[in-house]
């Protein structure tokens, strides 16, 4: 097992990319601690009640980690569970508006850079802590094409995620020496009903259909397929574990070609 007796902290693991990264992990030995906002409190804990079904160690937490203070009282929490946090996983997101710049209001600009770049910033502050003390620790941060390209109808969106990966290079130049790595993925379309539903606003923003738009994704994307969520889960089994042990500040692009660096 990748993780055995390893401690994982997964910011966002309600549904989506967080909770098969939760199952991920569970299956390869981690105890999970899945942390979402209040109102996502059930599904959080139907995933906790899966992961323990089969075996595994799940707990949940309600937290809004945009939040100082309530970020580090679940680090604390965890840490009084389990004694220690060998891997975080920033998963939580917001896409915000999909319209021009000169369209996006302040308030829509800051809620964009608070649940995307400042909650990142938040988490990794709090669990460097604890990691400085064991003198090891791995962070994954989600990023995403909007973190490496600029997208119409997506500026905030793209300043969050592209501040995400600058934070990571940062993290990983100032804590390597303490045996910390801070590494992002950088995950392409997906065919999930949440991102369906924002493709379709896009598409309408920008005068497109929905399949015009998708098809454009597509043929831009080599491998001409969304990514999946378990193909994203498995990168980030490979950044968590010893299998990256020299990897660190690194951009890894699951995004069937559309991203190559």
């Amino acid at each position: 097992m990748k993780l055995k007796n390893q401690v994982a902290l997964i910011v966002g693991g309600a549904r989506g990319i967080g909770a098969t990264i939760a199952h991920t992990f569970s299956n390869e030995g981690a105890s999970v601690v899945l942390v979402d906002l209040e109102k996502m409190k059930s599904e959080l804990d139907k995933v906790v009640q899966a992961i323990n079904q089969k075996g595994g160690r799940a707990v949940a937490i309600a937290a809004d980690c945009s939040d100082d203070h309530q970020v580090n009282s679940l680090v604390d929490e965890t840490v009084r569970r389990f004694g220690k946090i060998d891997v975080l996983v920033n998963s939580a997101g917001f896409r915000g508006p999909l319209v021009p710049v000169t369209l996006i209001s302040e308030k829509e600009f800051d809620d964009v850079i608070l649940y995307n770049l400042k909650l990142v910033f938040l988490c990794c502050r709090a669990v460097l802590k604890q990691m400085v003390k064991q003198k090891n620790g791995s962070i994954v941060s989600i990023s995403g094409t909007a973190g490496r390209e600029g997208m119409a109808m997506r500026g905030s969106l793209c300043a969050a995620k592209w501040g995400v990966v600058g934070l990571t290079q940062t993290i990983a130049k100032e804590y390597g020496p303490h045996g910390i790595r801070a590494n992002v993925i950088c995950p392409g379309g997906m065919d999930e009903p949440d991102l369906r539903e924002m493709y379709a606003e896009r598409a309408k923003n920008l005068g497109m259909t929905f399949k015009e738009l998708e098809n454009q994704i597509l043929a831009l994307t080599p491998l001409r397929k969304y990514a999946k969520h378990e193909e994203v889960a498995n990168a980030a089994l490979f950044l968590a574990s010893s299998d990256s042990s020299h990897t660190t500040g690194e951009s890894l692009n699951v995004s069937g070609g559309r991203l190559m660096s």
